[in-house]
């Protein structure tokens, strides 16, 4: 039982994370405008939300990772 709470206590910051990050990341678009001019802006944008996302999902995995082996600690 333990580890499927640790699983979705995992996925619940994962999720957080995710969102929190594509909500910025649509936020800053619509303060400053579209960050393309030409198909090639276009890629480097979609690029970087997706390594973007990519990268905040390996963050958001070993953090939470560590503080649920924290807050559950083993006997």
């Amino acid at each position: 039982m333990n580890f499927i709470k640790g699983a979705l206590f995992v996925l619940l910051i994962i999720a957080l994370a995710v969102g929190a990050f594509n909500l910025v990341f649509v936020a800053v678009g619509n303060y400053f405008g579209p960050f393309y001019e030409s198909e090639a802006d276009q890629s480097r944008n979609f690029a970087i939300w997706l390594f973007g996302n990519a990268g905040v999902v390996i963050i958001a995995a070993v953090v939470s990772g560590l503080w649920n082996r924290r807050r559950n600690p083993r006997i």
